[in-house]
């Protein structure tokens, strides 16, 4: 007798709510029809860069896959390119379960696009801020699960370099990391610009904001402040992204009252994430010391609730888009830049329409030309005369002098 559930009958209703279940959004009109060899479902996400959308293989081959598009005006850069692909070489290197597997990449007409496995999960700072904070049990387990991810990683010699909250996936089966987009191969150059520091800073190792430097030790740093979130809902050296976080993380210890909380609900596991906190990077534990110091304590066989809840529910989710059959509504794309085009009208429903009849095409005389407008005359400017100048005033007439006498 078979062990799994057996998937419930799909309809366009349900279609709908496993799109939401699956934690997707409904594609827009613009959105391409076919990526690759995959065909997309919906929107998980958009950014900068571009978007990633959910999706399954066009020939209906099981799983659903998570692929990202990225913007047209990077993707004609050739240097982005490169480090798109270096990208994808870095995170082919770590595999499954610690990580989703890589399942292609491609370049075609201005879309770059990259698929990985879709897991259905929530990402730790969203399962937080939905659910509330871990129990110790659960922080146990998260410890264990991250700290083998974090030795695959560091054999596959990888360094993440921007592990947080939000690149952290909670699923049924277990803790993954995701995101390798600014992660650096130990046999590699940087991807980044040299200088430049790229990474959330809240959980940045110290030694990166300092120096530049970056190796497997800041990978722990940056697991120790994600552990602490979980546990606490606050990074250790408080929340926000400005320059003050950042010379906290460089030059100051850890806020007290975020790891006296810790200590009070868990003396060993704030003892362990302290060390794991420190400026210098030799006196962190391994990877494998975290795990023995997991393995010490009880750990949490399934997430809490109502976590576990959601996350079932989106597993479920995932199954109905994944046996739903093609051509349903939201399970298949829409051609790029058009809406649905309506299901075809079988013959049999079709109304039979007489043949039109022959009629007389009249003739048609020539247009007339319209009359024109009567031109009314302009009026005449009156004709100026130029000024006449005044004339001068005679003198008064004055009889001259008589001389020696008068006239009689």
């Amino acid at each position: 007798m078979s062990d799994q559930r057996p998937t419930p009958p799909y309809s366009p209703a349900s279609g709908d709510t496993a799109l939401a279940q699956a934690g997707a959004t409904p594609l827009r009109p613009a959105d391409p029809g076919l990526i690759g060899p995959y065909v997309p479902l919906g929107l998980l996400g958009s950014g900068g860069m571009g978007r990633v959308h959910l999706a399954r293989p066009a020939d209906d081959s099981p799983g659903l896959a998570a692929v990202k598009v990225i913007r047209p005006e990077y993707a004609e850069d050739a240097e982005f390119r490169r480090r798109f692909e270096r990208e994808a070489a870095v995170h082919s290197r770590v595999g499954a379960p610690h990580a989703p597997a890589l399942l292609g990449t491609g370049f075609h007409d201005t879309l770059l696009w990259m698929a990985t496995q879709y897991l259905p999960g929530l990402n730790l700072a969203d399962a937080v801020r939905d659910c509330g904070t871990l129990t110790p049990a659960g922080v146990w387990r998260l410890v264990a699960e991250l700290g083998h991810a974090l030795e695959a990683l560091a054999l596959a010699g990888v360094v993440h370099r921007d592990l947080k909250p939000s690149n952290v996936i909670l699923s049924l089966r277990g803790a993954h990391v995701i995101d390798f987009g600014i992660s650096q191969a130990a046999d590699s150059s940087a991807i980044t610009t040299t200088g430049s520091r790229v990474g959330t800073p809240a959980f940045m190792a110290p030694e990166y904001l300092r120096d530049g430097r970056c190796d497997s030790t800041s990978d722990v740093f940056s697991l120790a402040g994600t552990i602490v979130y979980a546990a606490t809902g606050h990074a250790p050296f408080g929340d926000g992204t400005g320059v003050d976080v950042m010379h906290r993380v460089a030059f100051e210890e850890p806020k007290a009252e975020v790891m006296g909380a810790l200590g009070a609900a868990d003396p060993a596991l704030a003892a362990l994430l302290a060390a794991c906190l420190a400026k210098d990077p030799t006196g962190r534990p391994t990877p494998r010391q975290l795990i023995e110091a997991a393995a010490a304590h009880p750990c949490a066989p399934a997430w809490q609730e109502p976590l576990a809840s959601r996350l079932l529910a989106r597993q479920q989710g995932c199954e109905v888009l994944e046996h739903a059959p093609p051509g349903r509504p939201g399970t298949s794309a829409r051609p790029r830049g058009r809406w649905p085009l309506p299901p075809p009208v079988p013959p049999s429903a079709r109304r039979s329409r007489p043949a039109p009849t022959a009629r007389p095409r009249p003739r048609l005389s020539p247009p007339s030309r319209p009359r024109p407008y009567p031109r009314r005359p302009l009026p005449r400017r009156p004709r100026l005369s130029p000024p006449s100048r005044p004339r001068p005033r005679p003198a008064p007439f004055r009889l001259p002098a008589a001389a020696g006498g008068s006239c009689i």
